[in-house]
């Protein structure tokens, strides 16, 4: 089992959104969305050094109110427009905070909770890895771009168990080795994917990733089905 050293927590929520308008402050469930994630970082005790990584005035102010608690890491303009990258915005965070692991939390996966949080990071601790990503894994027939990736289409159709699995990220939940990202940085322009590179599958339900307005109201669905 690994020292993870200074953890450091963040969630990324710039001010921008055009698909879904204000989607981090917008009312899910009569909470703003971006509460269920900032709950479960803070529940999930991984950490003293849980983030909001921002560029929003309205968001900042909406989190000193409601979660002191949660620290406000504000996010340069330059790295909230829609050329900035995860590696750029990580590797701020790093640069500035100098954290030794640094644990990302998708605001945009609101089914995310605090035994998840945990679960991961026991998982990190227990393996060689100086990156985990969360995922989804299926036997399911798997084609990209009308082709086939797990199945051959010139052969009868098996059974789906005997498939290869086929791993989609969801990125909930990403943990780096922060020195290691750094090196990435520096060395080859970019950090998220690491020299020692492992998934860890988590419940689909929990991996809803709003990017649209039906993703929206279908993990609103979810909480409310949650809540009952």
């Amino acid at each position: 089992m690994k020292d993870l050293g200074k953890i450091i927590l963040h969630i990324p929520a710039r001010e921008g959104s055009k698909r879904v308008p204000r989607k981090n402050l917008r009312l899910m469930n009569g909470k703003p969305m971006i509460s269920y994630v900032i709950e479960a970082a803070l529940q999930s005790g991984v950490t003293e050094h849980c983030y909001v990584n921002t560029d929003s005035g309205e968001l900042i102010a909406y989190i000193k109110s409601a979660y002191p608690q949660m620290k406000i890491y504000l996010r340069a303009k330059e790295l909230c427009n829609d050329r900035a990258q995860s590696d750029d915005f990580n590797v701020d965070i790093i640069r500035n905070l100098q954290p030794d692991t640094l644990i990302m939390i998708n605001p945009v996966c609101p089914l995310i909770e605090a035994m998840d949080i945990r679960k991961v990071v026991e998982a990190y601790k227990n393996s060689k890895a100086d990156t985990l990503i969360t995922s989804c894994s299926t036997h399911m027939q798997t084609f990209c771009e009308g082709r086939p990736v797990n199945i051959d289409v010139t052969q009868p159709l098996v059974p789906s168990q005997k498939n290869p699995v086929i791993t989609t990220l969801n990125w909930a939940i990403t943990i780096w080795d922060a020195k290691s990202f750094l090196y990435r940085m520096n060395e080859k322009g970019f950090g998220v994917w690491g020299e020692q590179l492992t998934f860890y599958d988590i419940e689909p339900f929990k991996a809803v990733k709003v990017s649209v307005e039906e993703d929206f109201l279908f993990a609103e669905k979810l909480i409310k089905t949650r809540n009952v």
